[in-house]
């Protein structure tokens, strides 16, 4: 259970306990060099306390977006 009463925690939810904007936790996630040791230490710990798992849908997503938005112009 997370903190909004859904089954799977969030990136959000990740954000909330950790004090960290969600941002900082897609950084981590994905470019994690570019984020503070004591922020990217405390995110990890939060992804691994909640078992916050990355929704690989939303991510495709989230590319098939950019990818869409990319060629628009």
């Amino acid at each position: 259970m997370t903190l909004d009463g859904t089954e799977r925690p969030t990136i959000y939810d990740v954000a909330n306990v950790a004090g960290v904007s969600h941002q900082t936790v897609s950084r981590v996630l994905n470019c994690p060099e570019t984020v503070r040791p004591a922020n990217r230490h405390r995110v990890l710990a939060v992804i691994v306390y909640l078992g916050y798992e990355r929704n690989t849908e939303a991510e495709r997503l989230g590319r098939l977006h950019k990818h869409t938005a990319d060629n628009a112009d």
